[in-house]
This record gives structure tokens, C-alpha cells and sequence, in this order.
């Protein structure tokens, strides 16, 4: 097993405006909290909590992902380079700044998403399909 880590550094402030922007408030956080009783929601208020205090001090935050057999093609990687640098608004637009066919993308971006590399906004409007890579450092154990 390979053990693949993201890692960001992101201020508190932004850290409560995804929270507020994934759960809604803190109050529906607790109903879900006490429907669930899931650690990670319970990690997520306390820093909720603690971050509203602290606004301006910064997290870090690491992800693990473990792979039996990980593989990144080139693609891959200028893929999740372009969303942390350019963020693409959409899978089409991505493609296009690929000089790529956006089928083919949006096959390599699910893939990423299904590994938990990149999560996916999902707009009401038109349904358009937002990628989103917020970390800053990939990391590879063997």
C-alpha cells in the first residue's frame, strides 16, 4: 500500500467560509453531528469554533490517501496544476486550456476525484461542474 499526503496551509477565515459554504452554519453542523456522530463533523466544529476566535492564524491541513497501485499519467499532473493555479471555472474550460477533447478530461478529473485528490462544485446554473484542488503539496511514501 502507498500512502499519498495533501497538505495546504490555509487562514482560519477561509477556513470557516468553507465550512459555512459545505454545512450551511454552525447550528446545522450540530444537527448533523448529533444524526450522525461522526468524528470528522466534530473535528470540523471545533475548529469552526476556534478559527471564528482566531481568524487570522493559519492550519494546516493533511490528507491522507491510500493506493494499492497509484498512477499519474502527465495529464494528470498538468490537470491539477492548472486547477491550483488557474482554477478553471468549469471541466470545458479546463479542457480548452488543455487544447484537449473535454470527454477525455472529464474522464481523467473523475478518476482524480474517485482517488480523493480533487473535489467537484456543482453549480444549479446550467450545471456546470467546477474542479477544485485546494492543496499545496502532494507527498508519496513508499
Amino acid at each position: 500500500m502507498i500512502k499519498i499526503k495533501l497538505t495546504r496551509t490555509i487562514k482560519g477565515k477561509n477556513l470557516t467560509k468553507e465550512f459555512k459554504k459545505e454545512y450551511g452554519s454552525i447550528e446545522k453542523l450540530e444537527e448533523i453531528i448529533i444524526q450522525r456522530g461522526n468524528i470528522k463533523l466534530e473535528s470540523d466544529m471545533e475548529d469552526w469554533e476556534y478559527f471564528l476566535e482566531h481568524p487570522e492564524e493559519e492550519y494546516t491541513q493533511e490528507v491522507m490517501i491510500y493506493d494499492k497501485k497509484p498512477s499519474f499519467s502527465i495529464t494528470d499532473l498538468e490537470i491539477l496544476n492548472l486547477l491550483k493555479n488557474e482554477k478553471p471555472e468549469s471541466i470545458t474550460e479546463l479542457a480548452k486550456m488543455m487544447n484537449k477533447d473535454s470527454g477525455n478530461i472529464a474522464k481523467q478529473v473523475n478518476k482524480l476525484k474517485e482517488k480523493g485528490f480533487i473535489t467537484i462544485e456543482e453549480k444549479k446554473i446550467n450545471n456546470i461542474k467546477t474542479p477544485i484542488f485546494n492543496y499545496d503539496k502532494i507527498e508519496i511514501a513508499i
